[in-house]
């Protein structure tokens, strides 16, 4: 833009030059410098208004990327996963021998008793044969768990043989622990074979102050 002015000043100039010249030639009263340097004024003044005038470029605005919304995330659906249950046999409290026994009832100490400490318990459990074999008197009635025969011992023999359909009392003997509270043992009959079958027998005594 300046440029342009500049190259239209100088030729403005030059032909004013000439013209003054040739005024000169006729009038040589008046000083033809002076003269070239009141156009020239005038010429920039018009110039420098004309550029005053002129709007400016608006410089134009790179748009501003809008920013893009990422997509929810989908939500994964929960599940709720239920096991599957299997289908167990139970098992047979008789075990898997031909000999079957079930309790028949407490002859002696009912569950529940109360004992001094130390005494002597004698425990009898009337016990029936249901199966087909019969029981010589190699089987015992073995211990399992909690308070033990009073000579420690882990079983006790069967008094006599039972034939299928009959019962046998068997007695095992305890010492009443010294500790009040509850007290309880548990024992089952074994075979020849040294398999264990039939319900389990319990006892249980409370040890304190009858």
């Amino acid at each position: 833009m300046n440029s342009k002015i500049n190259r239209g000043l100088i030729a403005v100039l030059l032909i004013s030059t000439i013209i003054l010249s040739a005024c000169a030639a006729a009038t040589p009263t008046e000083d033809p410098a002076i003269k070239i340097t009141q156009i020239a004024a005038t010429i920039q003044a018009e110039f420098t208004q004309n550029a005053a005038l002129t709007p400016s470029a608006t410089p134009t605005l790179e748009p501003t990327a809008t920013p893009t919304m990422a997509p929810p995330t989908a939500t994964p659906e929960i599940t709720e996963v239920f096991p599957t249950p299997t289908s167990t046999q139970p098992v047979s409290i008789q075990g898997d021998v031909d000999d079957k026994a079930v309790y028949v009832s407490d002859v002696t100490i009912p569950d529940g008793t109360i004992v001094k400490p130390g005494s002597t318990v004698v425990k009898i459990w009337a016990i029936k044969n249901i199966g087909t074999t019969t029981w010589k008197t190699a089987y015992r009635l073995a211990y399992l768990d909690g308070l033990k025969d009073a000579k420690e011992m882990l079983y006790v023999h069967l008094p006599n043989e039972v034939k299928p359909d009959q019962s046998v009392q068997v007695a095992v003997t305890f010492t009443a622990p010294s500790d009040l509270g509850t007290h309880t043992s548990y024992w089952r009959l074994v075979n020849a074979d040294g398999k264990l079958f039939g319900e389990e027998m319990s006892m249980k005594i409370v040890v304190g102050n009858p």
